[in-house]
This record gives C-alpha cells, sequence and structure tokens, in this order.
C-alpha cells in the first residue's frame, strides 16, 4: 500500500512538472531560434506577448492545473470502478459498500474522497 502512495504521488507531481516542461519545449522547438534569443522570445511567447515573467507565470498555473486535473481524473476512476464494482457485486448495503472501499488498494485519502461520495 505504502508504494501506491508514494507512486500515486509521483504520477501527480511529474504530470505537474512535465506538462509545463513539453510546452515550453514544443514552443521552443517551433520558434527557430537558439541560444538565450529561443528562451527568452519562448517565454514572452507564452506570456501572450506580454512579458517574460507572464510567460513564467503561465508556466506555473499550467503546472498547478494538471496537477489538479490528474488528481480529479484519478478520482473519477475510482468512483467508476467502484460504481461497477457494487453492480457485480450486488453490494445493495452502505456497509457492504464501505467493506468494498477498504479492500481496494489506494491512499487513506481517496478512500475517505470515496467514502464521502457514497454516503
Amino acid at each position: 500500500m505504502k508504494n501506491i502512495r508514494i507512486s500515486y504521488k509521483w504520477i501527480s507531481l511529474i504530470l505537474a512538472v512535465g506538462i509545463p516542461q513539453l510546452l515550453y519545449e514544443i514552443v521552443k522547438e517551433c520558434s527557430g531560434l537558439t541560444g538565450a534569443m529561443a528562451i527568452t522570445h519562448t517565454l514572452k511567447y507564452l506570456g501572450f506577448n506580454i512579458h517574460m515573467e507572464v510567460g513564467v507565470k503561465t508556466l506555473i498555473i499550467t503546472g498547478v492545473l494538471s496537477f489538479i486535473l490528474s488528481e480529479w481524473l484519478l478520482v473519477k476512476y475510482y468512483k467508476h470502478k467502484l460504481e461497477r464494482d457494487i453492480v457485480k457485486r450486488k453490494a445493495n448495503t452502505v456497509l457492504k459498500v464501505l467493506c468494498l472501499i477498504e479492500t481496494y488498494n489506494i491512499p487513506v485519502s481517496l478512500k475517505k474522497v470515496l467514502k464521502t461520495y457514497f454516503l
């Protein structure tokens, strides 16, 4: 269970860092420039041609949004999985649903979210 928690957080962090990095690299390679000029041009372009600092803020906001999106998608996935398991196992009482949630190998915080969803 500890490995799942660690990988769950690592996946979210990798997405939070990786998506802005990928966006930055794509824009930088499409500019056709090299060196420091490529970096400043890319940051200004990502900042809607206002300023480089706005480009940095855009990348930070993109990272935060990708972290939130990854967390949300994981919760949606387990909600859908739980709904399928309820139908498959015919768990018609709240106690059976709570026991079903406890059988999942997921972090405690995610179990709490699923329990509040089905209570």
